[in-house]
């Protein structure tokens, strides 16, 4: 930046009195004030640090050259209508639902970044793409969590067996159940298929 300077360029206060390029009417700063009177009295009452940052402003401002000032015009006017894009009733709500949710967002995102830094993210994200594309609706996701438990029954339950062993299981209501569950599996699978 430039040295501090005791005056400062005639850029900085928009042109000089006989109509410098850039000059703000006073009708267009009364017209601006009146329409937005009310934001603008709430945000001087809201912060006593308004004065501080004019103050601030001015003093870059006025130890800048003319290059300086035109950046720094620029960078303002896109904060301002940054500000102006962000200042809807949408991102107000979004803001409140950040600020209750905060410490769920927090361990959510801890453990997205946990994801990231093990690998498994990307895994995830692949195997999400297919599940995507299958027709599951709550009767599957019964019918699947049901075999799946049974999967993992029978890994623990099974054993050897004998030929008498077989022939009593053959009586069990629990046997003839898990046959009559895959021969309705089988008939659906068979409908769908020949449907295809």
């Amino acid at each position: 930046m430039a040295e501090p300077a005791d005056s400062y360029p005639e850029s900085a206060t928009l042109g000089d009195e006989d109509g410098g390029a850039g000059k703000a009417e006073p009708e267009d700063l009364r017209a601006a004030l009146a329409a937005h009177d009310e934001e603008l009295a709430a945000a001087v009452e809201g912060t006593g640090e308004l004065g501080d940052l004019l103050t601030t402003a001015i003093l870059v401002a006025a130890s800048a050259d003319d290059e300086e000032v035109e950046h720094l015009t620029d960078r303002t006017s896109n904060l301002v209508a940054a500000a102006d894009g962000l200042a809807t009733d949408e991102t107000a709500a979004l803001a409140a639902d950040l600020g209750e949710n905060a410490g769920e967002l927090a361990r959510l995102l801890e453990t997205l970044l946990a994801l990231q830094r093990e690998g498994h993210l990307d895994d995830l994200i692949e195997l999400a793409e297919p599940l995507a594309a299958l027709e599951i609706d709550e009767d599957t996701a019964e019918g699947l969590n049901a075999v799946l438990g049974a999967v993992g029954e029978a890994g623990t339950d099974s054993g050897p067996l004998s030929l008498s062993g077989l022939v009593s299981d053959l009586r069990s209501s629990e046997l003839r159940a898990g046959v009559g569950y895959l021969l309705s599996l089988l008939k659906a699978l068979g409908r769908r298929v020949q449907e295809s």
